[in-house]
């Protein structure tokens, strides 16, 4: 069945809406990622969602993409990558995110939205 946000998951992909019409997708329960304008896909592991920003650890073989941490900003949907930890972690103070966050990957957050009163709608 779809939703206003598409697939919701019962097939063999799923989606976390993130705020400004954003979302994370998933195909077949194992590579998350996210698409900015360039349609350029950023295969995501684990990673934390605020109200403007997504950020966290980037798979290491993304093919678009260098740098192991990655930052995808919602206003603006675009994603920025860092190779070096020390600059990632800049980055997070100049925009006053958490630098020390606890990640999280794409099934928590999947059964964080889902569940509850969600659940029934997706029936």
């Amino acid at each position: 069945m779809f939703t206003h946000f598409g697939d919701h998951g019962l097939g063999d992909s799923a989606r976390i809406p993130v705020g400004h019409w954003r979302a994370i997708q998933e195909v077949n329960g194992t590579q998350a990622y996210l698409q900015d304008d360039d349609i350029s896909a950023l295969e995501i592991e684990s990673f934390i969602i605020t109200d403007d920003y997504v950020y966290g650890l980037a798979i290491n073989s993304n093919e678009n993409y260098e740098g192991r941490y990655f930052v995808y900003d919602l206003i603006n949907n675009n994603v920025k990558t860092f190779t070096e930890k020390r600059d990632f972690a800049n980055f997070l103070v100049e925009h006053n995110l958490d630098s020390q966050p606890n990640y999280k990957d794409f099934s928590y957050y999947y059964k964080e939205h889902w569940n509850g009163w969600r659940l029934w709608l997706l029936a």
